[in-house]
């Protein structure tokens, strides 16, 4: 009722009402159309500059990735009608993983030339069928390897589709020649929408701002200013390494794009993580993830034990049989350390194929005997890789974390354990009991440090590392 009356009471007075309405609104309307003109051209013109550096640099990863992954040139060797893409002595014809993962996950075609043949694309016909064994349009050939410089372009034509692309010469090893070019593309359409809906989004932002006025437009605006601020305290968390941060509901309930933004943030943040905790080979916890959980272990008083393990003669792995057969022995092993410590800690990779257990509020004589149970496991496990079965053991040094010593100094005291484990016979536990406390009476004896003592010793005559079907020699490294 209150609210009715004092809407009477402004319309009442006419004149006044009316040169506010004047003097207020016809210039935000000005004001909001000629912001609506310009905004909307400079978002268009920002969308296709976006667009352009975002295909720069994908194709500059892209390029990068596989000077790193494969060594030598980029080659083709030809037989019959057949061509075969190679970079050094790695094959490329019909590796689609890579490329079409980003494809999938960014929306953005790939094409590999050699000189001005399209031989690896993610761009397919009406029928599914890949363009490969294409030619690359004679002005771009001309333009990227003829100069040898990267150069992007708004009206390429494959197929029956325009695309804005960006094509980057790949050179020889030695920088000297042009071999030919990867191309990263997206389709004027893609483009267009993205600038569509931005121009969209910016006239709505701009109508409803001059819509909205007075009290309500500054409650509005303080809702939204509040809720950009709880995004960017959560991004800003995220930014700082605080991947355990959470999004305050009333964002992540929103239905509008803030909400989706939040939605949006925690997702990347699950990405993050996932990326920056994780290990990329094995899927378990990483270093840093097993530093920063230490550490708060630490600050907050929380008792652990610390293990570390190292694979038996992992280099004959790799020597004898390949890497890939390492990296299979690596995933094995993980997987064991990881289904062993559940629900009593968690493993992660501390490097090459030494691996660090936690424990958390159990002590060091549990953790060793934990430790030899999933160092049993790994005997037991076989490892298969080309019709051949490998056994695998570990050594492992176990040690239960002190008050007045560092997480770096537990981590140290299990290395050392680890170390004593591989000069004693390796494939075993080493455990050291915490240091006793000195008693308060003058007279009684000084305690002495216990000596590392193997747990779970491998029988009597064992070999140390147990192999079938050719596995590596048993000899110490």
């Amino acid at each position: 009722m209150k609210k009715n009356v004092h809407i009477k009471e402004i319309r009442g007075a006419r004149s006044l009402y009316g040169a506010l309405l004047s003097v207020t609104l016809i210039p935000l309307v000005i004001y909001g159309l000629v912001v609506t003109a310009y905004s909307s051209v400079s978002l268009v013109r920002d969308v296709q500059t976006e667009a352009e550096s975002n295909l720069r640099n994908v194709s500059y990863t892209l390029a990068e990735t596989y000077k790193a992954l494969y060594d030598g040139d980029y080659n083709v060797v030809i037989y019959g009608d057949n061509v075969d893409f190679y970079k050094g002595d790695h094959l490329l014809s019909d590796e689609y993983e890579m490329l079409d993962t980003i494809h999938e996950e960014t929306g953005l075609d790939i094409s590999m030339f050699f000189y001005d043949t399209r031989l690896l694309t993610t761009i397919r016909d009406s029928e599914g069928n890949r363009y490969i064994n294409t030619g690359a349009n004679p002005v771009i050939v001309s333009d990227v390897i003829g100069s040898q410089t990267g150069r992007f372009y708004n009206n390429i034509v494959v197929g029956n589709e325009k695309y804005y692309a960006y094509y980057l010469p790949l050179m020889s090893n030695d920088e000297q020649t042009c071999l030919g070019m990867v191309g990263v593309s997206e389709t004027s359409a893609a483009v267009t929408k993205m600038a569509t809906v931005a121009v969209v989004k910016n006239i709505v932002i701009i109508v409803l701002a001059m819509v909205v006025t007075g009290f309500f437009i500054v409650r509005f605006t303080s809702g939204i200013v509040l809720t950009i601020k709880k995004i960017m305290d959560f991004t800003n968390d995220i930014a700082e390494g605080d991947l355990s941060t959470e999004l305050d509901p009333a964002v992540a309930n929103r239905s509008d794009e803030l909400g989706e933004m939040g939605r949006l943030v925690t997702k990347l943040r699950g990405s993050l993580r996932r990326l920056i905790e994780r290990d990329a080979l094995t899927g378990i916890f990483n270093r840093r993830y097993a530093v920063n959980k230490l550490q708060e272990f630490k600050k907050t008083g929380i008792r652990y034990s610390v293990s570390i393990g190292d694979i038996d003669f992992f280099k004959k792995f790799n020597d004898t049989y390949g890497h890939e057969c390492g990296d299979v022995v690596l995933k094995e092993v993980s997987r064991i350390l990881r289904e062993s410590l559940q629900p009593y800690g968690f493993a992660a990779r501390w490097g090459g194929e030494e691996f660090l257990l936690v424990y958390d509020n159990i002590d060091g004589k549990k953790a060793a005997e934990l430790t030899a149970r999933a160092l049993q496991n790994i005997r037991d496990m076989d490892v298969k890789y080309e019709e051949l079965v490998h056994k695998v053991t570990m050594s492992f040094g176990v040690t239960e974390s002190e008050k007045n010593r560092t997480m770096d100094e537990d981590i140290n005291e299990a290395d050392v354990l680890l170390y004593e484990a591989k000069e004693s016979g390796r494939n075993q536990v080493v455990y050291k009991a915490p240091r006793p406390v000195k008693p308060v009476t003058p007279q009684a004896p000084v305690a002495k440090t216990d000596q590392g003592t193997p747990t779970a010793p491998t029988a009597a005559g064992a070999p140390t590392t147990q192999t079938t079907a050719a596995s590596p020699p048993g000899n110490k490294q």
